[in-house]
């Protein structure tokens, strides 16, 4: 919370901004400037580092966001995920498809949907925003 008297110093506004944003569990520049994108436009502020359990308690997985009340997953997907995260002597082929099962167990535990982005989806707000305002719909 900022002081009174520091609220009417010069760019205390983008400051409350930036203080609104911070959130250590974002785990990328992308996914914190989804979560700006959301606010900016309104929708629904997701859950960060959302897990997926299984039926008998234990991990299945985590999302980098979730939207519980809509019963919808997202992940931001940048380069490193595919190339830094990858296992010993994996190809990056091998890492999207283990990728892609990680998700459909997901879905298949909870009955969600899952919502991709990639950086392009970042400087296409009105575009990523009514993709987003879609599969939230599904679950209303």
């Amino acid at each position: 919370m900022l002081h009174a008297p520091m609220s009417m110093w010069p760019n205390m506004l983008t400051v409350r901004l930036v203080l609104e944003l911070i959130d250590g569990r974002s785990e990328s520049v992308g996914e914190t400037l989804i979560r700006l994108l959301c606010r900016n436009m309104r929708l629904p502020r997701p859950e960060l580092q959302w897990n997926v359990r299984r039926p008998d308690g234990r991990i299945a997985g985590r999302t980098d966001f979730a939207w519980p009340r809509y019963r919808a997953f997202g992940e931001f997907d940048g380069a490193t995920k595919y190339l830094r995260f990858r296992r010993p002597g994996e190809t990056i082929e091998q890492a999207v498809l283990r990728e892609k099962r990680r998700e459909d167990l997901l879905r298949e535990l909870t009955g969600w949907t899952m919502i991709r982005f990639i950086w392009a989806d970042i400087f296409t707000p009105a575009t990523t925003a009514a993709r987003i305002r879609a599969q939230l719909a599904l679950a209303a």
